[in-house]
C-alpha cells in the first residue's frame, strides 16, 4: 500500500480505508471508462490498454501489494485489481504492445497475470498518419519554443525546488490560473516510468477526491519541478473543477475524450506559464518549459524525434499540440472546459499577450491555424 500524505484541505479517510467492494466498483468503472476512446482499430486497442495500465496504478494505491494472489488461470481478487481483471477479461483485447507490457508489470503486484490479459505483441491493424494540421501546429509550437529558449538566455536562473511533490506544486501555484490544493499525495512503490500518469480521482476521500502519486524519478530536478508544479498541477486543478459538479471517482477527465480535454488544458497552462515566467524573470523555468514545447512538437510519429510511447497513439500525440492551440484561440476544446477554468485562463492569457508581444503573435497564428480546414 502506498503511504498517504494529506495535501492542504484533504481529510481522512483516504484510499487505505476503502473497502474491497468499493475498490472493485471503482476499478470496474475506471476500466470501463478506459474502453471508450475516440479511435478505431489498432489505435483503439493500444489506447484502451494504455488506459488499463493507468487504472492499474490506482488499483495499486487501493489494494497494495499482493504477490501471492490467484494464479494465471483465474482472478478472484476481492478488491480493485479484481475489478480490473473482470473488465479486461470481458473485452478480450489480444495485444497492446508497449502498453500491455506496462499493464502486465503493474498487474504482477497483485500476483500472477491472468491468461486473458493482452500480451505485448504490437497491436495488429492500421494506424493512421499524423494529420497535416497537426504538423502545422507542431511548427507553430516549436517556433514559439525556440523563441522562448532565446529569451531565457538573458534571464536570471534560480536553483530548482527540492524534490518534494508539495514544494513543486506550491511553486507552480502562481503560474496556474485556477490553482487547487485539496489533494492527497500517495507514495507508491513504482518508478515514474512505470506509473506514467500519477494524477487521478480515487474513492474514500473527501471531495474532490484528487490524488497525486509521488514516485521515484530519474528526471533532472528542474524537469520534475515543471512537470509536477505546472503540468500535473493543472490536471489536479481540472479534476477539482469537474468534481464540483458532484463526487467523481473515476473522473471523466481521466480517460478517452475527457483525457484529450485534460491534456489540452494542461498544455495551455504550460504555454501560459512560459510567458508568465518570462515576465517574472524566471529564466530556468522558461528554458525548461520551452524545451518541453519543442519536445512535444518533435516527438510526433514520423517527426524529428518520435517517441515510442506515441507510435500507435496518433490522436493522443496530436492533442498536446492542437489542444492548447484550440483552447488559447477559444476553439472547440475551450468550450468543453468548465467555465471557471476557461474564464481564468482566458483572462491570464490576454494579460500575458498584452505584456509580451511574441505571445500575442503566437495567439494570432493559433487562431488562424484552427480557422483553416482541418483536412489533411
Amino acid at each position: 500500500m502506498g503511504s498517504e500524505v494529506s495535501g492542504p484541505g484533504a481529510q481522512a479517510p483516504g484510499p487505505s480505508q476503502v473497502t474491497a467492494p468499493a475498490a472493485r466498483a471503482w476499478a470496474v468503472a475506471a476500466a470501463t471508462a478506459a474502453v471508450r476512446v475516440p479511435a478505431l482499430n489498432a489505435e483503439s486497442d493500444a489506447w484502451i490498454v494504455r488506459g488499463w495500465a493507468d487504472v492499474a496504478v490506482g488499483c495499486l494505491a487501493l489494494d497494495g501489494l499482493r504477490p501471492d494472489g490467484p494464479g494465471p488461470g483465474g482472478s478472484g481478487l476481492p478488491g480493485a485489481f479484481g475489478g480490473l481483471d473482470e473488465v479486461v477479461r470481458a473485452m478480450g483485447v489480444l495485444s497492446g504492445g508497449q502498453h500491455a507490457a506496462r499493464l502486465r508489470l503493474l498487474r504482477r503486484f497483485a500476483g500472477p497475470v491472468p491468461r486473458w490479459y493482452p500480451d505485448a505483441r504490437p497491436v495488429a491493424g492500421f494506424i493512421r498518419r499524423i494529420r497535416g494540421i497537426a504538423w502545422r501546429a507542431a511548427d507553430l509550437v516549436a517556433g514559439f519554443g525556440e523563441l522562448l529558449l532565446s529569451t531565457a538566455t538573458a534571464l536570471p536562473r534560480d536553483a530548482p525546488c527540492p524534490l518534494v511533490s508539495a514544494r513543486q506544486l506550491a511553486w507552480g501555484v502562481r503560474y496556474r490560473p485556477s490553482p487547487s490544493d485539496a489533494h492527497v499525495t500517495l507514495r507508491l512503490p513504482v518508478s515514474r516510468r512505470l506509473a506514467r500518469r500519477t494524477w487521478m480521482c480515487l474513492p474514500g476521500l473527501a471531495s474532490p477526491g484528487t490524488v497525486i502519486a509521488e514516485v521515484p524519478s530519474t528526471a533532472p530536478p528542474l524537469e520534475q519541478q515543471i512537470w509536477r508544479g505546472i503540468h500535473e498541477g493543472a490536471h489536479l486543478d481540472h479534476l477539482t473543477s469537474l468534481a464540483r459538479r458532484g463526487p467523481l471517482a473515476p473522473s471523466p477527465g481521466e480517460f478517452g475524450a475527457g483525457l484529450l480535454i485534460a491534456e489540452s488544458y494542461a498544455m495551455a497552462v504550460e504555454i501560459l506559464a512560459a510567458v508568465e515566467c518570462v515576465l517574472a524573470g524566471e529564466g530556468h523555468a522558461v528554458w525548461q518549459l520551452a524545451a518541453g514545447l519543442i519536445e512535444r512538437a518533435t516527438r510526433l510519429p514520423g517527426g524529428a524525434h518520435p517517441a515510442a510511447e506515441f507510435a500507435d497513439l496518433p490522436t493522443l500525440a496530436e492533442v498536446y499540440l492542437l489542444g492548447p492551440i484550440e483552447i488559447l484561440a477559444d476553439g472547440a476544446a475551450a468550450a468543453a472546459l468548465p467555465e471557471e477554468l476557461i474564464s481564468s485562463l482566458r483572462d491570464r492569457w490576454r494579460a500575458a499577450c498584452a505584456a509580451y508581444p511574441p505571445a500575442a503573435a503566437f495567439g494570432s497564428a493559433a487562431a488562424h491555424l484552427i480557422g483553416r480546414s482541418t483536412r489533411p
